[in-house]
């Protein structure tokens, strides 16, 4: 019987699953330009036509990869939502985690975000929403959860959340994705903790006075 128009063939979701590893394994090869969608239709060993039937427009290709890094990163945003340690120890934890993260292939995906979104109407949201604000926003709960133990003061958890993770991605764009460790090498062991102090001093709540002896 003849599949009924529209409708998916057998093991369509994992051939498509298959091509956007090859993708991502060519969007986010380092010393390469970005690939046309030629260049892409070539990585996944496939025609163009096959690219656009199963993603459609090179733009479309992308969204569909932001999307699935995002749902791979939900993981890990579990750990960045954890404030079960106390304030300080929940900071350096997580500023930690932040530059593991970065080390371990993180850049190279905001690199992809950043080159492929800037700019852009539609990958620069997509960017956004996907990758790097759903990690503003694991942040922002963990910094609520602190504030309603009374460990973190009053303040605005999106500007801290904020002011905890651009500096990384900064530093490891200007280290890593452009070639700042050769030009200016940056000490990450001895920024990260400056860092960490200086975001303890701006948010760590005040101590309470000291309580009167029981009678």
């Amino acid at each position: 019987m003849p599949r009924p128009k529209g409708a998916k063939s057998a093991g369509y979701d994992r051939r498509r699953a298959e091509l956007l590893a090859a993708f991502r394994e060519r969007l986010l090869a380092r010393n390469l330009a970005a690939p046309s969608l030629r260049e892409l239709a070539a990585a996944g060993g496939v025609t163009i036509p096959t690219v656009r039937h199963y993603f459609g427009r090179r733009e479309d290709l992308i969204v569909a990869l932001l999307e699935d890094l995002g749902v791979q990163g939900e993981a890990h945003l579990a750990h960045a939502r954890d404030a079960s340690a106390p304030f300080a120890e929940s900071i350096e934890r997580l500023v930690q985690s932040i530059l593991t993260g970065l080390s371990m292939g993180l850049s190279e995906i905001h690199a992809l975000g950043l080159r492929e979104g800037l700019r852009h109407d539609r990958l620069g949201p997509a960017y956004l929403s996907h990758v790097l604000e759903p990690t503003v926003l694991a942040i922002e709960e963990r910094l609520r959860q602190h504030q309603a133990r009374g460990e973190m003061r009053p303040a605005d958890t999106r500007v801290a959340a904020l002011s905890l993770i651009a500096p990384q991605i900064v530093a490891q764009i200007h280290q890593r994705e452009l070639g700042g460790c050769g030009t200016r090498p940056l000490n990450a062991q001895s920024s990260t903790r400056e860092q960490i102090d200086a975001f303890l001093r701006a948010y760590a709540a005040e101590p309470g006075p000291p309580r009167a002896p029981e009678p």
